[in-house]
């Protein structure tokens, strides 16, 4: 009975936390294209982060202005950046929404997410559905 119920759990479980991370990105790129402006920006550091060894470049406009959060590995900052190249971002002035490097465009993960959506929703049903049959038995 605990194994089928753990299984019952882990789907939608797995199948939430999918939806949840490609919505966050989602979320990001509709920010970046509605508020989002380009500029040229200086590279002012460059670091990794410590939890997944990653690289991250704190980047100023060339007005002075930070841009906030850092520009990441895979947004921007491969490893053949340095301090002090100029670098063309589209950032968020708010500065909810990360950084983009230069070959950014938005996209689209409206299907990505009804289809993850939908198996959420019919995970957690099917999951339901056997533990009521369970109590009946």
């Amino acid at each position: 009975m605990k194994r089928k119920l753990a299984w019952q759990l882990v789907l939608p479980l797995v199948t939430g936390s999918v939806l949840a991370f490609v919505s966050q990105g989602a979320g990001e790129d509709a920010a970046l294209k509605e508020r989002g402006r380009w500029a040229d920006a200086k590279v002012v550091a460059v670091a990794h982060d410590h939890s997944n060894k990653t690289r991250q470049c704190a980047v100023r406009k060339l007005n002075g202005q930070e841009i906030r959060p850092d520009l990441k590995e895979t947004h921007g900052c491969e490893d053949g950046v340095d301090r002090g190249e100029v670098l063309r971002v589209r950032y968020d002035p708010q500065g909810v929404a990360a950084p983009e490097g230069e070959s950014w465009e938005p996209g689209s993960q409206a299907g990505v997410i009804a289809a993850l959506a939908t198996l959420f929703v019919a995970f957690g049903t099917w999951g339901c559905m056997r533990m009521s049959r369970g109590e009946r038995a």
